[in-house]
């Protein structure tokens, strides 16, 4: 790659952009040129005291801090779960941004179909975040890892996430639940959003990624007509279950459309 390559990495709920530094650390020891940015999400990390009430402010926020930190450059979006929703809501919301080159999605949900579904969603992510807000953070934390999706988890993995997520603020980390429920995003497998599903595509290069461990993501890879990178060893989280096998197949996956 002969020209800088810029990466706007997004991490997901509970998380911060210290996520990705293994995963960082393999790509810019691989070509120096490939400009690596973490951005935090309201509510976390160093956005703590940064709020927003839906996806609209979320999308406003992510375009002031891409502005920010990447100025007007190109630049390709890599999120994970919540923040691969974001930056999913966010491209395809603005197909006309000129600057975003692609779209790497790693365990994402493409939204929820029925009305009942959203319902059902709406009702399990507000359950939630009254725990957060109520509750002791280390309580809530340890039943959260119990959820299916974390299902391949040994007790190890599970006691260093609780520890790792445990310097975070429990009230915001309900307030994002709330703001960024799957309840609120659209349904982007709709026929009217494959529509744009399909211009989008013509511009930008897009590709999913989940663990083989993930059951669940996996399935739901099936019905997505976009190409899909599955990890060896790893669930929900492959980028820090497997940060090496991650960062090849991101590696992989630009370079190929640019001079190697």
């Amino acid at each position: 790659m002969n020209t800088q390559i810029n990466l706007c990495f997004l991490h997901g709920l509970l998380g911060s952009g210290e996520d990705w530094q293994e995963v960082l650390g393999i790509m810019q020891k691989y070509n120096p040129k490939i400009n690596c940015i973490t951005i935090d999400l309201p509510f976390h990390g160093e956005e703590k005291k940064t709020s927003v009430e839906n996806f609209k402010e979320t999308r406003a926020f992510l375009q002031q801090k891409i502005e920010e930190k990447i100025g007007n450059k190109p630049y390709w979006l890599i999120g994970y779960s919540l923040g691969g929703r974001v930056a999913l809501d966010f491209s395809l919301q603005n197909i006309v941004n000129k600057n975003l080159q692609g779209l790497i999605l790693e365990g994402v949900n493409f939204g929820l179909e029925s009305e009942l579904d959203k319902a059902v969603r709406w009702e399990n992510d507000v359950k939630w975040a009254n725990r957060f807000a109520t509750e002791a953070l280390s309580n809530v934390l340890a039943d959260w890892y119990q959820q299916k999706v974390f299902s391949h988890l040994n007790e190890k993995q599970r006691q260093a996430l609780i520890t790792k997520r445990a310097g975070n603020s429990a009230t915001g980390i309900a307030q994002m639940l709330k703001a960024t429920s799957l309840a609120k995003q659209e349904y982007f497998l709709s026929p009217s959003w494959i529509i744009k599903w399909e211009t989008f595509r013509k511009q930008h290069h897009v590709v999913y990624i989940c663990g083989e461990r993930d059951e669940k993501f996996k399935k739901l890879a099936k019905n997505i007509q976009i190409p899909v990178r599955i990890i060896p060893e790893a669930g929900h989280n492959t980028h820090q279950e497997n940060p090496k096998a991650f960062a090849q197949t991101l590696l992989d996956f630009v370079k190929s459309y640019y001079e190697v």
